[in-house]
């Protein structure tokens, strides 16, 4: 049993009715969290230039997993549908794979330990900015 179908069974994701109204909004947010993020990082507030790339590459990641017609019930079960959908089958680049992982992590750490610094959000949100064009280029919207 893969991961991912652990995770079905576990309920931690779920098969979902989901509209094309639903994927083209959620890509949409996540177009705004990256400019977002651009926007906070020129303000020099670099914790929320890091959250905010994150929760771009977060909500694109979760057009995919809808163009699927899956939910997620977690950020992690949301990594591991990527990694299992779309990564394994060689359908999207491994690096929006590390930079949805990448920025998991630093946003945790931005978050919740106050750890955060200019030059790891400038890569992120360059990260995020280019695996951002590969997965509205892949959604095709």
């Amino acid at each position: 049993m893969t991961r991912f179908e652990d995770y079905i069974k576990k309920g931690k994701l779920k098969k979902a009715k989901i509209s094309d109204e639903m994927i083209i909004k959620e890509l949409e947010v996540g177009k705004k969290d990256l400019l977002a993020a651009k926007s906070s990082y020129e303000m020099k507030s670099y914790k929320w230039a890091t959250i905010q790339a994150y929760y771009s590459i977060f909500h694109g990641t979760r057009a995919l997993l809808f163009k699927e017609g899956y939910r997620e019930e977690s950020h992690f079960a949301l990594k591991i549908a990527l990694k299992e959908l779309y990564i394994d089958n060689k359908l999207l680049d491994k690096e929006i794979y590390k930079t949805l992982e990448s920025g998991m992590d630093l946003r945790e750490m931005a978050d919740y330990k106050e750890s955060f610094s200019q030059g790891a959000a400038e890569s992120l949100i360059n990260r995020v900015e280019n695996s951002m064009k590969k997965i509205e280029e892949h959604l095709n919207i």
